[in-house]
């Protein structure tokens, strides 16, 4: 259990905030390794390799964004990306079909993109609102990022979804 940090001033929400998708963006960047082993279409594969690469990115720029506030991020579980992380493995263990293990990898990693725009939008909005500009600037380009890449995943849920839908 994560130890529980006070939070008394509005930067100490924001740290513990930051903190929570540190520990998110570390545990997708597991995921995505995971989920990259469980896949057999290679473009599949390439691409979810490419998206750890960049979420190990997102979380050295979280890291910046703390340092930058003078701050040491907080040992937060972050429960939503956990229990994302727990629904792949149970469905994974049912012993699915090739293409439908392709169909919970990629429907699993379009919910991990909207959490982490959800996440971004709302922490992009408090550091400008706090005046740490140069903080939510590393924010934006996460969030940027974020954003193009839920739009690439859905690309492929929707291949994914013609694909099976015709083999009905």
């Amino acid at each position: 259990m994560a130890q529980q940090m006070p939070m008394q001033t509005p930067q100490d929400l924001f740290v513990h905030e930051l903190s929570e998708v540190l520990s998110a963006e570390r545990l997708i960047a597991e995921m995505l390794g995971e989920a990259s082993g469980m896949v057999q279409d290679q473009k599949i594969r390439d691409g979810l390799e490419q998206h750890r690469r960049e979420t190990e990115q997102h979380a050295k720029n979280v890291e910046q964004a703390i340092s930058q506030l003078g701050a040491q991020p907080h040992p937060v579980q972050c429960h939503a990306v956990e229990g994302l992380h727990q629904d792949l493995r149970e469905a994974a263990k049912s012993n699915p079909s090739p293409e439908v293990l392709q169909g919970l990898v990629v429907g699993g990693a379009c919910k991990t993109e909207h959490f982490e725009i959800a996440a971004y939008n709302g922490l992009v909005k408090k550091a400008q609102a706090m005046g740490q500009n140069e903080v939510g600037e590393l924010l934006q380009q996460n969030l940027q990022d974020e954003q193009k890449m839920l739009k690439q995943v859905e690309g492929v849920a929707d291949q994914l979804t013609q694909q099976m839908a015709q083999q009905q």
